[in-house]
């Protein structure tokens, strides 16, 4: 019973806020939470679109561009309930969902068809995105060793 009604304090704000930034924060993660359900409506129309796509349409493409599209929509989903869970964004995951999204667009008009002025500018942008993915997941793992030399400090000194 006590860890629901934590996580439900969880959900409604940090529990050291107190006053106008704790209804402030109640009044986001609410926002957050109707955000999340119309984005699984939007999933569940999307499936729905895709199934009549993929019995009606032979086209790779756009059978392709639908798929692509619910993973994405999947990401963010799943990013939007870590934020109500933790409290702060998952910076990978929003890169991630960058850089499927600029392949989508590649998928969908063909590489070949693309300027290669335009194909250069998206190569470099999907370069620059895994680049700080990278830094952003050096800096995760930095960050869980400290979290782990500091959880064996307290606990030893006790």
């Amino acid at each position: 019973m006590e860890v629901k009604f934590r996580k439900f304090r969880q959900f409604l704000g940090s529990q050291t806020s107190r006053g106008m930034s704790g209804v402030m924060q109640n009044m986001q993660n609410i926002i957050v939470a109707v955000v999340c359900l119309l984005m699984f409506w939007i999933m569940i129309v999307e499936i729905y679109r895709t199934s009549l796509t993929i019995f009606n349409v032979k086209n790779f493409k756009e059978i392709a561009a639908h798929l692509i599209y619910i993973f994405v929509l999947i990401e963010l989903f799943r990013l939007m309930i870590h934020y109500l869970e933790e409290q702060h964004i998952m910076i990978g995951s929003i890169i991630e969902v960058a850089i499927v999204s600029l392949l989508r667009e590649v998928i969908l008009e063909g590489s070949l068809s693309i300027s290669w002025e335009r194909l250069l500018g998206v190569c470099g942008l999907i370069l620059t995105l895994t680049i700080t993915l990278l830094i952003s997941h050096k800096i995760d793992a930095e960050r869980e060793k400290l979290e782990q030399i500091t959880v064996r400090k307290s606990s030893s000194g006790t």
